[in-house]
Protein backbone atom coordinates (compact mmCIF):
# COMPACT_ATOMS: atom_id res chain seq x y z
CA UNK A 1 0.00 0.00 0.00
CA UNK A 2 1.17 3.64 -1.15
CA UNK A 3 0.86 6.58 1.14
CA UNK A 4 -0.13 9.89 -0.49
CA UNK A 5 0.43 13.07 0.99
CA UNK A 6 -2.39 16.09 0.79
CA UNK A 7 -2.11 19.51 0.19
CA UNK A 8 -2.63 21.54 3.63
CA UNK A 9 -6.38 22.36 2.24
CA UNK A 10 -6.91 18.95 1.40
CA UNK A 11 -5.53 17.60 4.37
CA UNK A 12 -8.24 19.99 6.03
CA UNK A 13 -10.98 18.51 4.43
CA UNK A 14 -9.83 15.03 4.77
CA UNK A 15 -9.35 15.42 8.72
CA UNK A 16 -13.35 16.86 8.54
CA UNK A 17 -14.47 13.67 6.50
CA UNK A 18 -12.54 10.97 8.92
CA UNK A 19 -13.74 13.25 12.32
CA UNK A 20 -17.28 12.42 10.78
CA UNK A 21 -16.84 9.41 9.77
CA UNK A 22 -15.23 8.59 13.57
CA UNK A 23 -18.09 10.20 15.32
CA UNK A 24 -20.84 7.68 13.34
CA UNK A 25 -22.01 5.11 15.87
CA UNK A 26 -22.59 2.39 13.04
CA UNK A 27 -18.94 3.28 11.78
CA UNK A 28 -16.14 1.11 13.81
CA UNK A 29 -13.03 2.01 12.07
CA UNK A 30 -11.59 3.83 9.68
CA UNK A 31 -8.50 3.14 7.65
CA UNK A 32 -6.79 5.71 5.23
CA UNK A 33 -3.43 5.28 3.43
CA UNK A 34 -2.65 9.60 3.80
CA UNK A 35 1.00 9.88 4.89
CA UNK A 36 0.51 13.37 6.99
CA UNK A 37 -2.90 12.73 9.06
Amino acid sequence: QSEVELSPEDLEIFEGLVDALEDDDDVQKVYHNVANL
